[in-house]
């Protein structure tokens, strides 16, 4: 039952951000950028995990320069379909190190593979379909997050990047499913309760 709720849920806000206007959807983002660098704490970190966006998702492509202008470390994800495994990368040039990947999403080239272990990693930026209020997050189906997630460092900030529009009121989880710590949108920041914490 949880599994088609997740389904229609994913279908649904999946068609509703695809339709969101490419000039707003970049409007959106710039806006996205600008509340994520107003957290404190997100400021403080050194580390950071990365999702390269792609189709309709909030872009992070200027995120991603401004994190390497001033020197953080700068990780992107890495997928093995096979083992459906995922591995955080450290990238240098965003243009110069990567190519199109599994997913055609875009990923490190192999001569520009440098893992980082998912313990030092200190803030990961969710990408995702859906989200709620408490944290609730709904994925694109595949587990990579999860699973990566699990070999994160409790400490770890986890951030949703999304449009407004892709809050809802509920996702739909298991009890598997970790929840994240704050979600930033184009309008503002939400600290989801801690009480709603699965970690």
């Amino acid at each position: 039952m949880i599994h088609k709720k997740k389904k229609e849920l994913r279908k649904k806000v999946q068609e509703i951000r695809d339709s969101l206007d490419p000039d707003k959807r970049q409007l959106f983002s710039e806006a996205v950028c600008e509340n994520l660098w107003s957290i404190p704490e997100f400021k403080l970190e050194e580390i950071f995990l990365f999702f390269l966006s792609f189709r309709s998702e909030v872009d992070t492509r200027p995120m991603i320069l401004r994190a390497l202008e001033e020197d953080k470390t700068v990780c992107v994800p890495c997928t093995d379909m096979e083992t459906k495994a995922m591995m955080a990368s450290r990238i240098m040039n965003l243009d110069g190190d990567l190519r199109m990947g599994n997913y055609n999403i875009l990923e490190p080239r192999e001569e520009c593979l440098r893992p980082v272990s998912p313990e030092r990693i200190d803030v990961v930026l969710m990408p995702g379909v859906a989200f709620d209020l408490t944290g609730g997050r709904l994925g694109y189906g595949g587990g990579y997050y999860d699973r990566f997630l699990e070999r994160c460092s409790p400490s770890c900030l986890l951030i949703a990047l999304a449009f407004e529009l892709q809050i809802v009121e509920h996702v739909p989880c298991a009890d598997h499913d970790i929840h994240i710590h704050k979600i930033v949108t184009e309008k503002r920041v939400i600290d989801c309760p801690s009480t709603c914490l699965l970690r």
